[in-house]
């Protein structure tokens, strides 16, 4: 009886075991096993704070039946956007956690976003096996699609104020999306006009109010957005990159409105900030889990008071920092140092500065998005470097901010400049990731280069090379509330 026993828990465990995902990580040698063993490649990728990858983990990656057909047809592959600025240029569109299939040279099946039920997810992943057999040899020499230039005119302008004004909700504030958070270039844009445009002075007065709402009432914070086409339903995930944000918006608001409520908004953020998320080197976290508890939705934990929620314990917090979002984050700082002339918010900036310049900064003036992945540079912690540099030059005269922004810049135009005047998004060292552009990091490249346009004549001609990008047919007949293009036209 005890051998049989044995036996029968012996089967157990090997049944368990079987039962496991092997994941690798994203590289050309996955590509080559996918060709050796005439696989699809499957890319799993999400972020450490997204309740919905939880989710699908507990429900659907570990559903016997996904394990088995996964194990069987596919080559797994698993990687966190935020460690991997490459891949989260390439897909960010499609969210969290997001399923791209790729056929075993590279090409993409399909791409798909969100949550997948294990009954829905395994017919996707029979739909896309099928296709895979089924794909013809690649076509050599196929043309890249082209940007055709166009000289910029009143009705490009006017198209872009159209398309903005379009999606704003004059009645609930934000943009009339299922999703409602505040994007910084559109609140700008419209503070510009504050005191001349009616329309959005209305719509600034309904948005900015409603808005803090995702501002955690206890221990502050912005929650990533709201669902349902409202304020009143908060993705409760804190990022940094959102927080400066935030910041940033409500300390511009202040600026021109002179509303206090704003500016108790960004300080109750920066509360948050240096209780929880800053690191001893001056730098601070990535992020704050949505969950408590790994996949169960924490709807009734954020409604606790703060004694009543550390009884229950802390969401996770992703103690990663990385370079871009830092210098986003300094940036902000900056922004609120303007309209409170605070020490401490300058201070603040100045320390993630000199932080990212001893750890994060390369022997050639590149900036690593991430100390512990140096396979690729990604222009975003480059550029949100480099203006953030510019910033502190502006508030202290620091000449050697300023040469470190200039020398971003440099960086920049030898390393990202592509053949339609447009910047690539990282530098490619993979064949099998393309690098992509990313709009909203060009319009902040225009804008930026043509800020310093007086310390160079090759900046005043990068920043109209971008601009002939971010305005071309191309681009615009695809924008979605992009008013930030029009800043950069006289920036």
């Amino acid at each position: 009886m005890r051998n049989l026993l044995l036996l029968i828990l012996s089967c157990c465990i090997s049944s368990v075991h079987a039962q496991v995902n092997h994941w690798q990580r994203f590289s050309d040698e996955v590509f080559k096993q996918a060709q050796l063993e005439h696989k699809p490649v499957l890319l799993d990728l999400g972020a450490s704070w997204c309740h919905w990858c939880h989710v699908m983990d507990d429900s659907t990656y570990s559903n016997p039946a996904i394990v088995q057909y996964l194990a069987e047809h596919f080559i797994l592959v698993r990687e966190d956007q935020d460690k991997r600025p490459d891949l989260y240029a390439r897909y960010k569109d499609y969210g969290w956690p997001a399923t791209i299939i790729f056929y075993e040279d590279g090409r993409e099946i399909l791409k798909n976003s969100g949550y997948q039920a294990p009954e829905a997810f395994l017919a996707l992943l029979k739909g896309a096996y099928t296709t895979a057999r089924m794909m013809p040899p690649a076509k050599v020499g196929a043309a890249n699609s082209s940007y055709r230039t166009k000289k910029w005119s009143l009705s490009s302008a006017a198209f872009i104020h159209d398309n903005f004004l379009s999606y704003l909700d004059m009645e609930k504030g934000g943009y009339d999306m299922q999703q409602r958070f505040l994007e910084y270039d559109g609140i700008a844009y419209a503070l510009q006009r504050y005191h001349t445009d009616q329309v959005l002075q209305k719509w600034l007065q309904i948005t900015i109010p409603q808005s803090y709402k995702l501002n955690d009432p206890v221990w502050g914070g912005v929650y990533q957005y709201s669902t349902h086409n409202g304020w009143d339903y908060p993705h409760f995930e804190k990022i940094l990159s959102i927080q400066a944000r935030y910041i940033k918006i409500y300390s511009d608001y202040f600026a021109v409105t002179r509303d206090s409520s704003a500016l108790l908004q960004a300080v109750h953020i920066v509360s948050w900030l240096d209780k929880f998320m800053r690191s001893p080197s001056g730098l601070y976290y990535n992020s704050q889990d949505a969950d408590v508890i790994k996949g169960v939705h924490a709807g009734d934990y954020f409604q606790l008071s703060a004694t009543a929620r550390l009884q229950k314990g802390i969401p996770d917090i992703d103690s990663t920092c990385y370079a871009r979002e830092n210098a986003q984050l300094a940036t902000a700082f900056l922004h609120l140092h303007k309209v409170l002339a605070v020490p401490a918010h300058l201070q603040k900036a100045d320390s993630i500065l000199v932080a990212l310049q001893k750890n994060f900064k390369l022997a050639n003036g590149g900036y690593l998005h991430d100390t512990a992945f140096k396979a690729t540079v990604a222009l975003g912690d480059v550029l949100y470097t480099a203006i953030a540099n510019w910033e502190y030059y502006k508030c202290t005269a620091n000449e050697a901010a300023k040469k470190e922004a200039q020398d971003c810049a440099d960086y920049i135009l030898q390393h990202f400049t592509g053949s339609n005047g447009g910047l690539f998004s990282f530098i490619s060292n993979n064949k099998y990731l393309p690098a992509d552009y990313i709009l909203t990091e060009n319009i902040d490249a225009c804008r930026y280069f043509r800020n310093i346009a007086q310390l160079n004549p090759r900046y005043k001609k990068a920043g109209d090379d971008i601009f002939s990008y971010i305005s071309s047919p191309a681009v615009l007949q695809n924008i979605i509330a992009e008013p930030g293009i029009l800043m950069a036209v006289d920036p």
